[in-house]
C-alpha cells in the first residue's frame, strides 16, 4: 500500500481548488495522475466532495489567520478590492503549503506583491502606495524568516553594540544584518491605526466579515507625508520546536532614503556629510543627517566597521 502516494494525493486535493473540482466530477479520473492501485483510489471514494470543499476552507482560513499578522495592511488593503479575500484565499494553494513553515510567510508575501501589482486601484498612485506597503510587509517577513533559519542551523543572533565608539563619524558604516528599508506612503504606526481597527491575531476574522471599503482606502491614502521605515528582526522567544520574532522599527523622513546609496561598508557619515556640503546643502539639513545617522547606529539598524564590546539584547529598543 502506497501510503505516502495517498497523503500526497489529499495534501494535493485540499489545496488544490483544480484538483478538488476535477475530483467532485470523478474521482478516479482526477487521482489518474498518482502512482495509486485500484485499492488505493477506492478509498478516496468514500470522501465527499462537499466536506472536502469545507475541509479545504477551514484549513486555509486558518493559514490566513496567521499569515495575516505578517502582513496586516497588505491584507486589508486586499479586502478593499473586489473580490479580495478569496484572492487571499486563492493563494493558499500547494505551493504555498509546501514551502518550509519558516520559510512561508516571505514566499507568500511574494506572491502578495504581484496580486497586487496585477489589480486595479482608485488610482495608479494608489496603487503604487499599497505596493509599497506591500514591499516594506514583506521586507520583514524575509528579514523574520532569515533570522529563524540562521538561529535553527546553530548560528546566533547579532549582538548589540553597548556604545558608539568616539570616532563614529569617521567610521565606514554599513546596515545591520536583519534589516529591511523601505519608503511607505505614510507612517506605519499611523496606517495601522487608521484601517487596521483590531489587533493582528484577530484581524483576519475581522476582515472575513468587515472588509475595508475601498473608500476608506482612497481617504486614508490621501493624507500623511511619506516615511522611510527601518526595521530589524528579533527573536523574543525560543524554544526546540519555535521562536518567535518581532520587529524593532524606526522611521525617518522619506528624504534619507537617497543617502542609503552610501551606505556600504566603504563611506563613512562624514564624507556622506562632505559630499552633501559640497553640493550646497545648508546646515540645518546636514545637522539632521548627522542626528539620524546616529540614531540608526544607536537602535542598530546602521553598523559601524568598528566593533566596541557588544551586549546581548535585554528590553525594549527605541521605535
Amino acid at each position: 500500500m502506497s501510503f505516502a502516494e495517498q497523503e500526497r494525493a489529499l495534501f494535493d486535493l485540499l489545496f488544490d481548488s483544480e484538483l478538488r473540482e476535477r475530483f467532485q466530477k470523478s474521482s478516479s479520473a482526477a487521482l489518474r495522475d498518482y502512482a495509486l492501485d485500484e485499492n488505493e483510489r477506492a478509498d478516496f471514494s468514500i470522501i465527499r466532495a462537499d466536506g472536502l470543499a469545507l475541509d479545504a476552507y477551514l484549513r486555509a482560513d486558518f493559514v490566513l489567520s496567521h499569515l495575516c499578522r505578517s502582513f496586516p495592511l497588505t491584507f486589508t488593503l486586499i479586502s478593499s478590492l473586489h473580490g479580495g479575500l478569496d484572492l487571499l484565499r486563492g493563494l493558499i494553494d500547494t505551493r504555498t503549503m509546501r514551502t518550509r513553515p519558516d520559510e512561508r510567510a516571505a514566499e507568500f508575501g511574494t506572491h502578495l506583491r504581484d496580486l497586487l501589482a496585477s489589480k486595479s486601484f482608485g488610482s495608479a498612485l494608489e496603487k503604487t502606495k499599497a505596493v509599497a506597503i506591500t514591499e516594506a510587509e514583506l521586507g520583514m517577513a524575509m528579514t523574520a524568516s532569515a533570522l529563524r533559519q540562521t538561529l535553527a542551523a546553530g548560528g546566533t543572533e547579532p549582538a548589540v553594540v553597548s556604545e558608539l565608539n568616539a570616532d563614529w563619524l569617521n567610521q565606514p558604516i554599513q546596515m545591520a544584518s536583519y534589516v529591511s528599508a523601505t519608503v511607505i506612503p505614510r507612517s506605519y504606526p499611523e496606517l495601522k491605526q487608521a484601517l487596521c481597527p483590531c489587533a493582528d491575531t484577530e484581524l483576519w476574522a475581522h476582515l472575513s466579515n468587515t472588509p475595508l471599503p475601498a473608500s476608506k482606502r482612497s481617504v486614508v491614502f490621501a493624507q500623511g507625508e511619506p516615511r522611510l521605515l527601518l526595521a530589524q528582526a528579533r527573536v523574543t522567544r525560543r524554544s526546540a520546536c519555535d521562536m518567535t520574532t518581532e520587529h524593532i522599527t524606526m522611521e525617518l523622513s522619506d528624504g534619507f532614503a537617497p543617502l542609503f546609496a552610501h551606505v556600504n561598508g566603504a563611506t563613512s557619515v562624514a564624507e556622506i556629510l562632505a559630499q552633501m556640503r559640497k553640493i550646497g546643502a545648508p546646515e540645518g539639513v546636514l545637522q539632521g543627517i548627522e542626528t539620524g545617522f546616529r540614531q540608526l547606529l544607536e537602535a542598530g539598524m546602521v553598523e559601524s566597521s568598528y566593533k566596541p564590546q557588544a551586549t546581548s539584547y535585554k528590553g525594549n529598543r527605541p521605535k
